[in-house]
């Protein structure tokens, strides 16, 4: 047997070998980059030599500073001579914005000073609380164009003893009803530039358009998109009296009509049945002079049962919209307590709960119905609202740009009612106004939202320093 060969020679070439080879690779590599990199250089000179034979840059423009506090340094520089800046001048001048702005900033002025451009919190800090066109839900929608006409059919009874003769009996009537359609619109004005100074200025980009303005945007979608289902929930589609515009007296320029009188809501429609003669047909409960206010506890009680019970018996077990508002069915929850829970030993909280003892019904609080000593019941696809094509807050349908200001244009049609007035069971005192607590509540249209609440005694007007306090 041959014995193996103990020379280490060849593997120690084996591996020089190797180790050469690996060598010659990472050199071509290295070269390969190098290369490149001259390349790279030669780009970077060419385009320096292009950029060092451009034209002149235009000479800086007329600056004025604007300091943030005395004694601070300038942090900002504008051309004092473009148009927009204008306004920002004479502010500085005189204190104040010109008559007539569409952004009131002079809370932010005078608490925070001149501070411009301070970050991205701006938005959290302009919130909202607007909740929207809360009780839409409740309503059945329909398309109209000036209005609906609902066809009511009316029977007698038919079945009768039989006898082998020819006895007629049991008629049909068909009578339509009606629910007025009407017809809104939205004229809405915002400058951007009346921001220049204010807390808000980051918001304001001189190099967009008006329209295309992070305030624009902001004020449109995060203020009056909210407002305006404000407006239909909290004056309109319950508290609305329709007032007739005479358009001949109307001139471009004029201030706009109140939204409360664009339409009639269904609380004035119910009010109106009950000192009117009620054509409609509404069912209404006598109710013996009550008031949700005043009573007690067990006329409270004796109040809500009653009316359940005076319901027509077809609709007692139908899915009905009891609605009322937060006052007189908080009345309720409260009268019920004091009354089953005081000594019950009970600890549940929800105990005298929104449904009607012995009833499938259940008290549905609608937002609009603020203050309303009101209580109906009628089923969901009776209470209508109306709409043509879109419907709120869907409605805007042009941005005009004049000078520096944006106008926002929309337009809708939205009614209210109901399709049988026979369907509807109501309670409504004879002396109550609906109308009336709009603006008590919440002040004028044109003044910004008050939110007083519904009980004025309660109200604090007078802190002693000429302040009104509107009781919040």
């Amino acid at each position: 047997m041959k014995e193996a060969s103990t020379d280490p020679q060849p593997l120690i070439d084996a591996i020089t070998s190797h180790n050469a080879s690996q060598n010659q690779e990472q050199v071509r590599q290295l070269q390969a980059q190098l290369d490149q990199a001259k390349k790279d250089k030669e780009t970077l000179q060419a385009s320096i030599a292009q950029l060092s034979s451009a034209p002149e840059p235009e000479p800086t423009p007329a600056v004025v500073g604007m300091p943030r506090k005395e004694g601070v340094k300038t942090i900002l520089k504008v051309d004092a001579a473009k148009p927009h800046y204008k306004a920002l001048t004479a502010f500085m001048q005189r204190g104040y914005m010109a008559a007539g702005a569409t952004i009131d900033v002079a809370d932010l002025l005078q608490e925070f000073g001149t501070y411009l451009s301070q970050g991205a919190n701006n938005f959290a800090m302009l919130d909202t609380i607007f909740q929207g066109f809360s009780s839409a839900s409740y309503f059945t929608e329909a398309p109209a164009v000036t209005e609906r006409r609902a066809l009511q059919a009316l029977i007698t009874s038919v079945s009768q003893q039989y006898v082998n003769k020819w006895t007629p009996s049991g008629k049909s009537q068909f009578r339509p009803l009606k629910i007025q359609n009407r017809r809104h619109k939205i004229n809405f004005p915002i400058i951007p530039s009346e921001v220049l100074t204010s807390y808000i200025f980051d918001m304001y980009r001189e190099n967009l358009a008006i329209d295309q303005m992070p305030i624009f945007f902001y004020i449109w979608q995060r203020l009056m998109y909210p407002q305006l289902m404000q407006d239909i929930e909290l004056r309109m589609i319950w508290k609305g009296k329709y007032e007739e515009l005479d358009w001949s007296a109307v001139n471009a320029g004029d201030a706009g009509q109140a939204p409360e009188k664009s339409m009639d809501g269904l609380e004035t429609i119910i009010a109106t049945n009950r000192t009117g003669g009620n054509p409609a047909n509404i069912r209404f409960f006598d109710g013996e002079g009550f008031d949700y206010k005043t009573a007690t506890d067990q006329e409270v009680l004796d109040f809500f049962a009653n009316f359940f019970k005076w319901m027509a018996p077809v609709f007692r077990t139908m899915p009905m919209n009891v609605g009322c508002s937060y006052e007189l069915r908080m009345r309720y929850r409260e009268a019920y307590k004091n009354k089953w829970g005081t000594g019950s030993g009970t600890e549940n909280h929800e105990f005298g709960s929104n449904r009607i003892d012995y009833s499938r019904h259940v008290l549905t609080e609608m937002d609009g119905m603020y203050g309303s000593p009101i209580l109906f019941a009628t089923p969901k696809s009776n209470m209508v609202k109306l709409r043509h094509i879109n419907a709120a807050p869907n409605v805007i349908n042009d941005v005009q740009k004049q000078d520096y200001e944006a106008r926002i244009f929309g337009e809708y049609w939205l009614g209210a009612g109901f399709d049988y007035g026979e369907a509807v069971f109501a309670f409504c005192p004879a002396d109550y106004d609906p109308h009336a607590l709009i603006t008590s509540v919440y002040g004028a249209h044109d003044t910004y939202q008050q939110f007083k609440g519904t009980d004025l005694t309660k109200s604090v007007t007078d802190f002693g320093s000429g302040s009104a306090g509107g009781g919040i």
